[in-house]
C-alpha cells in the first residue's frame, strides 16, 4: 500500500467522522455543563484529534514510505498508527473530561461520542499491535498485513463515524456560535 493510498484513506475516513460530529454539533460527558461550555471542550478536543490525524497522515506521507524497504515503510506505518491511537486515546480522555450538557439527554449524547471514541482507541491499539506483527519477510505477505492494518483502522474510524447524533437545538446552537467548532467544518 503507498503513502498516498494510506493518506487519502485516512483522511476520507477522516472526512466521515467530521461529518458525524457536525451532525452531533456538541455531544459530552459530566453533569450540568452549559451547552456553550460543553461544545467549547468538544470541538477543542475534536479539533486537535484532527490535526494529529493529518500530521500523522502527512508525517507518513512525507517519510517516502510507499518507496522504502520493507522493514523502513513498517517502521513509518508503525510510527502512522502509534499516532492515531495516541490522538484517539487524548480524544477520549478529553471528550469524557468534557462533562454531560445540561440539555434533554446530555448524558447519552455525551456517552455516545466518548463511548465511540474509546471503541476506536481499543480498534487502533489492535491496529498498532498488527502493525508491530507486519513481516516484512516477502512484499506479499508485507502487503497482505499492511492492508489488514488499514481495514482495521478503517473500521475504527467508521466506529466514530457511525454515531447517531441526539436532536439538541442548544447544542447545536452553541457549536455555531463557537470559533473552535468552525475549525470542524472545512
Amino acid at each position: 500500500m503507498t503513502a498516498a493510498v494510506r493518506k487519502r484513506s485516512a483522511v476520507l475516513s477522516f472526512a466521515a467522522v467530521a461529518l458525524a460530529v457536525l451532525a452531533i454539533a456538541g455531544c459530552g460527558g459530566s453533569s450540568g455543563v452549559t451547552p456553550s461550555a460543553y461544545v467549547h471542550s468538544m470541538c477543542a478536543a475534536l479539533g486537535n484529534w484532527k490535526n494529529d490525524i493529518q500530521k500523522a497522515g502527512s508525517t507518513l506521507q512525507a517519510s517516502g514510505a510507499g518507496n522504502a524497504s520493507r522493514p523502513i515503510a513498517k517502521q513509518d506505518y508503525q510510527h502512522f498508527v502509534s499516532a492515531l491511537l495516541t490522538a484517539t486515546q487524548r480524544a477520549t480522555g478529553a471528550l469524557k473530561s468534557a462533562g454531560e450538557p445540561s440539555v434533554t439527554g446530555g448524558k447519552q449524547i455525551a456517552d455516545g461520542l466518548a463511548n465511540a471514541f474509546d471503541g476506536a482507541s481499543h480498534r487502533l491499539a489492535q491496529a498498532n499491535t498488527q502493525a508491530a506483527a507486519i513481516s516484512t519477510a516477502s512484499a506479499s505477505t508485507f502487503q497482505l498485513a499492511a492492508s489488514a492494518v488499514t481495514t482495521e483502522i478503517r473500521s475504527a474510524l467508521q466506529g466514530i463515524a457511525s454515531v447517531k447524533p441526539s436532536q439538541s437545538q442548544e447544542l447545536r446552537t452553541a457549536a455555531a456560535k463557537d470559533p473552535s467548532c468552525q475549525v470542524l467544518r472545512g
